[in-house]
């Protein structure tokens, strides 16, 4: 799932639950709303951007997940795999495609869960909040050689959650496990809102340290297709208000011809750069 604001459609589906319900809407339920709406990569992508330029970013993420596994030459045909917030399955599908061993899924949306296990029945998914110790349990004691969280941990807006996941993250893995994820990095305080929170890369770094994680990589997902959160430059902060505007109003017409020409710049630059302003990539390894 990505960065990305709630849109007209999911807020109004917020507002209906709110009059039915005293209980307040929580991030599971934007998400169950969400993709019961639009279950696909468009539902779980930045839906304001439209079908057309959401495809290009996937692929944008499926070229830089397995160049990126493939420089850490790993052989992953005999390790198991966790992925947090599984979604629509896609990084199920590139686990699968770079020969994992078995490839577990986890999500806070029912949808997510039932789809998953009709799509991939030799696999197994649970209904799981990665930052609830209860719902650990569910996975029954399990250890896995990696786990993978992409266009997550930012969505837990909750400190103490996203503390309690990466510890219950470290009590999952094997001894010299392995844990990929994205997130923002933010070179500075947190940019927080409802649904999302970027917080700093020295929070993140310190988290990660003070539960025995070891940072061994750090690259971009994106560069210029996503929004850089992580800049105070003008030119970039301009160039991308225009290139969403154009999107949001001409649709998957315009999403075609901008993702199209940005696409191989895109490709190239995530392969040149070390750093970004928008999404990155980090790997880390348990601490021996």
């Amino acid at each position: 799932m990505s960065t990305t604001s709630p849109t007209r459609t999911v807020l109004s589906i917020e507002s209906q639950k709110q009059k039915q319900s005293s209980a307040p809407f929580t991030i599971s339920d934007y998400w169950e709303s969400r993709l019961e709406e639009n279950f696909g990569l468009h539902g779980a992508g930045f839906i304001g951007l439209g079908r057309e330029y959401n495809n290009l970013l996937y692929k944008v993420r499926r070229n830089v997940f397995i160049r990126k596994m493939k420089s850490i030459d790993i052989d992953f045909t005999s390790l198991d795999v966790l992925d947090i917030g599984c979604g629509t399955g896609f990084y199920v599908d590139l686990w699968n495609r770079i020969g994992a061993r078995t490839v577990t899924g986890i999500d806070i949306t029912n949808i997510a869960v039932r789809t998953l296990k009709t799509k991939y029945p030799d696999r197994d998914f649970y209904r799981v909040d990665i930052s609830n110790q209860e719902d650990i349990e569910k996975l029954n004691a399990k250890k896995y050689d990696v786990v993978s969280a992409f266009d997550i941990l930012f969505h837990i807006v909750d400190d103490k959650n996203y503390d309690a996941a990466i510890k219950n993250i470290h009590s999952i893995l094997k001894p010299n496990g392995i844990f990929v994820f994205s997130d923002n990095f933010i070179h500075g305080p947190a940019k927080r809102s409802t649904y999302q929170v970027s917080r700093s890369l020295a929070h993140i770094e310190k988290t990660l340290t003070e539960n025995g994680f070891k940072i061994t990589h750090r690259c971009p997902m994106f560069v210029l297709m996503n929004t850089p959160v992580d800049t105070t430059r003008t030119v970039s902060k301009n160039m991308w208000k225009v290139i969403s505007l154009t999107l949001q109003k001409y649709g998957d017409t315009a999403g075609l011809v901008i993702g199209s020409i940005l696409y191989p710049l895109e490709i190239l630059l995530t392969s040149l750069l070390n750093e970004s302003a928008s999404t990155e990539m980090m790997i880390c390894k348990m601490c021996e």
